[in-house]
């Protein structure tokens, strides 16, 4: 019997996470230490567990950027970790069904984002 329910467990994580809700967000992106500020749109799955992805993208100065990036904790304490263009970055902030905010800092850049909610179609 044990045998017979691995397959329905593993379908059933399946169909969960396949009916995760993507929420898209866009704003600004502001640097402190350097000028490089600009819009940004995210995507941002919760996938449950305190565990989130997110996919930053768009353009700036004519070049398209595109980001994937993990992050945990509970919607009022994010924290995340990313490697960009070969640099680390460390981030901390809170997401909420309308707005998307954090601060963070790294190898190359400091600054923060803050993003709102929108209807932005993915790429």
């Amino acid at each position: 019997m044990k045998t017979k329910l691995v397959p329905v467990a593993v379908l059933l994580l399946y169909c969960a996470g396949a009916n995760a809700e993507e929420l898209f967000y866009q704003g600004t992106w502001k640097t402190t230490n350097r000028k490089l500020d600009g819009i940004v749109t995210c995507v941002v799955t919760e996938l449950g567990n305190h565990e989130w992805h997110g996919r930053f993208y768009g353009t700036w100065q004519g070049s398209a950027f595109n980001y994937p990036v993990t992050f945990t904790g509970a919607a009022n304490d994010l924290r995340g970790t990313a490697t960009i263009d070969g640099a680390r970055y460390e981030w901390k902030g809170w997401i909420s069904p309308q707005h998307f905010k954090a601060n963070c800092g790294g190898d190359r850049y400091n600054g923060s984002f803050d993003l709102h909610r929108s209807n932005v179609p993915v790429p």
